[in-house]
């Protein structure tokens, strides 16, 4: 990896998230529509580091038409090739990318980040196309790594970094979790901001955002303890305010998408806020805001009251199952009678909700899991298609898919799932329509078929949904 000290260029890369893009035709809200133009948020993170002693270029895939083709010629005379992963199609893309880099570029250093290769960072760098991993929360581990680079030198003993050496790969100790006030703003301008701003239900110029990063909480089949440690930092409330007014202003947007793991994990810190907006009376709508069930149900009418005055039209909550079995085993610590607690209440605040289920849970009752998770979602349309407000809800429902190293991976794997080797493995992994050997393939094909017919798939009205639900149901009782 030996570099000349004169190379300044940084190329950042985000793959795409799935192999084509998929789209629901009488689809009522975007929330599905995959892949949705999202700002690359953790690019942009890295980027805010660096930006000032190097030339940093970004490249998205959703949006950048030839990115392969830009970054061979971005990547001439580099510094190196930064690409950040899911665990998902994006690790198929991005070793696809860096395979052209490097049969090009043999020299030139490539460095891995995000979820998977934080979780994975031995088997990532089993790929002959890598050659650093960073882990975790990559902000200041990031900017260690590309000065040492460009000084010609090791990323030895820089914390959360693995790489390879002499053969052998290398696993730095981990980095402590940093609370991101220490870190300048999130850089907009290095992107084009026009090409990732989106519709959203009622908004019409939708831009990302986020307001804390990590998530304190332990979920069994999420990489998100492994990747943060389940650590939690939230920018002060006067910055968030001071950044979305700034970027309202100056690219017009109606509509933010807050990307947070968990936003009302503070509630006096989501009190400040609120009130802090609603004095400003900025006009924007705050949408998706991540929010635990648990927590929710045991939050005060007053914040909520607050929270929709200032600006939260929507909250989404990781439901995950109607089925208690499964929620313990996904220890998410909530209680399916905790479903009707929180719609109730967004329901009374005029809040939308997104909503998100599972099934295919290893080592649950698939009959009961179905039939309990189906019962929940339909309880919940009827709270807000009784009242003529489906446009209002929207639920996302998908098959367990077990991430590396979460406890319900080990489940799986006793299960029967066969281990993922390879980085090659886990980029031909459905995240989506994962098929789980345990979970029969009649409830499978049964829940794919509800979640077409769900109102803001389906187009049915309310009357249609309950004639389908109905039927759908009574041929759960006959498998």
């Amino acid at each position: 990896m030996s570099m000349k000290k004169d190379k300044n260029t940084i190329i950042l890369f985000n793959p795409m998230p799935v192999k084509h893009p998929v789209a629901i035709i009488n689809k009522q809200t975007t929330s599905l529509q995959v892949p949705l133009v999202n700002v690359p948020l953790s690019l942009l993170a890295l980027a805010r580091m660096v930006k000032d002693d190097f030339n940093v270029k970004i490249i998205n895939a959703v949006v950048d038409s030839d990115y392969k083709g830009q970054i061979l010629t971005s990547c001439e005379n580099a510094l190196c090739l930064g690409v950040s992963s899911m665990t998902c199609y994006q690790i198929r893309d991005g070793i696809d990318v860096c395979t052209a880099v490097k049969e090009k570029y043999p020299a030139l250093p490539v460095i891995w980040g995000g979820y998977h290769p934080s979780t994975e960072p031995v088997q990532t760098l089993e790929n002959p196309y890598i050659d650093i991993v960073v882990r975790g929360q990559g902000e200041i581990t990031f900017k260690e790594v590309v000065h040492r680079l460009r000084d010609n030198k090791s990323p030895g003993g820089i914390p959360g970094v693995s790489y390879k050496e002499g053969g052998h790969i290398i696993n730095n100790p981990d980095r402590k979790f940093e609370n991101i006030n220490l870190f300048p703003p999130i850089p907009y301008d290095m992107v084009d901001v026009e090409r990732h701003i989106k519709g959203y239900k009622f908004g019409k110029r939708c831009l990302d955002y986020y307001v804390s990063q990590g998530c304190a909480s332990g979920c069994n089949f999420c990489s998100e303890p492994l990747f943060c440690g389940r650590h939690w930092s939230g920018l002060e409330p006067q910055k968030v305010v001071s950044e979305l007014e700034y970027l309202a202003k100056t690219y017009n947007i109606d509509t933010f998408m807050i990307r947070d793991s968990d936003f009302f994990l503070n509630v006096r810190r989501v009190k400040e806020l609120c009130e802090l907006l609603v004095e400003k009376d900025l006009g924007i709508r705050l949408t998706s805001v991540n929010g635990r069930m648990e927590h929710l149900s045991r939050i005060g009418d007053d914040v909520l009251a607050l929270a929709r005055k200032a600006g939260v039209h929507e909250i989404f909550i990781g439901i995950e199952s109607g089925f208690q079995d499964a929620l313990d085993a996904m220890n998410k610590g909530a209680k399916v009678s905790q479903i009707k607690t929180c719609t109730d209440k967004c329901m009374k605040h005029d809040i939308d909700i997104r909503g998100s289920f599972m099934v295919g849970i290893p080592g649950v009752d698939a009959n009961k899991e179905v039939r309990t998770t189906f019962n929940e979602i339909h309880k919940m349309i009827c709270v807000y298609g009784e009242r003529g407000r489906l446009p209002h809800m929207d639920i996302l429902l998908s098959f367990f898919t077990p991430y590396p190293n979460t406890p319900l991976y080990e489940a799986s794997i006793k299960t029967g799932l066969k281990p993922l080797d390879t980085l090659e493995d886990w980029g031909d992994f459905d995240q989506f329509d994962f098929k789980a050997l345990w979970f029969p393939q009649e409830y499978f094909d049964i829940v794919k078929e509800f979640r077409a017919g769900m109102p803001w798939n389906s187009g049915f009205d309310f009357d249609e949904w309950c004639g389908f639900y109905e039927e759908i149901m009574h041929r759960i009782e006959k498998i």
